[in-house]
């Protein structure tokens, strides 16, 4: 549109050099573009106010893939050019990373009030922590001890899964989580879901979504295992995070004590009101 304006306008000087035709004529082809150009604006900034409220909805998280920008302009009724704009913006509040041959990442939301209740991964998506690993060194199902029991508010002997993780950013061990899971709850939880992030399997393949976390922070001594894993040396100082999580509907879907390494890892809490 542009470059036709440009056209005309040239045509117009042509013609009509030293004529008040032209002066006037141009007046209106340039008050015509900046018209156009605030439309467009307008148009691009209300795109993005779209994408942004389903970015911050729960029909995404964290790590997912928009849909392709042919896709989202056909949706949109929009112009792939203006669309791009529009996801420049979300770029710019880091909500985005658009990626050459991969396509658009969501990094974070703008709704985000603490990682507390998605975990490790999303934690070190919002930060843009990229590096990071979940290894599985324990994964196995037994009857819940009765400490165990009264902490997930089910019988002892219920089956629960018992798993292990090490938490790892560039390749370096951060920290070491162990966690009790309601089988009858979960009972397709594979480790391959346990690789990646607990949480976001249990709201998208569970429909199961954490409402409320409960948790207490202690520091101790690292036992001998725990140096090992962590790779520090014997009673180095951690910090134990006991977390209950609770779903939707009250009922506790996780608990977990989590064994930070202080030199290594550390979490910001911000509180607003």
């Amino acid at each position: 549109m542009a470059r036709f304006i440009d056209e005309l306008v040239l045509k117009f000087s042509l013609k009509f050099k030293n004529n008040l035709l032209f002066t006037l004529s141009y007046s209106l082809i340039c008050l015509t573009s900046a018209t156009l150009a605030r439309h467009l604006k307008v148009i691009y900034k209300k795109i993005a106010i779209e994408l942004r409220t389903r970015i911050n909805s729960d029909d995404y998280a964290v790590g997912d893939m928009l849909p392709s920008e042919k896709a989202l302009a056909a949706e949109l009724q929009v112009s792939v050019m203006t669309l791009r704009k529009a996801l420049a913006l979300l770029e710019e509040e880091k909500l985005i990373a658009r990626r050459h041959g991969s396509g658009t990442c969501i990094v974070r939301k703008s709704n985000y009030h603490g990682g507390e209740l998605e975990g490790f991964n999303y934690q070190m998506q919002v930060v843009g922590v990229t590096n990071y690993r979940n290894k599985v060194i324990e994964f196995t199902l037994l009857d819940a001890p009765p400490a165990i029991a009264q902490q997930l508010k089910i019988q002892p002997g219920e089956k629960v899964y018992y798993v292990r993780r090490l938490r790892l950013i560039d390749a370096v061990p951060i920290l070491v989580e162990n966690s009790y899971i309601p089988f009858a709850t979960f009972p397709w939880l594979s480790v391959g879901n346990l690789e990646q992030s607990k949480f976001n399997y249990f709201k998208k393949e569970c429909h199961i979504t954490i409402i409320e976390s409960h948790r207490s922070y202690t520091p101790v001594l690292a036992t001998r295992e725990q140096a090992e894993l962590l790779q520090v040396a014997p009673n180095s100082l951690l910090l134990r995070v006991q977390s209950v999580s609770y779903a939707q509907n009250r009922a506790i879907v996780d608990f977990s004590e989590i064994y930070q390494n202080t030199s290594k890892y550390n979490v910001k809490h911000i509180t607003r009101r």
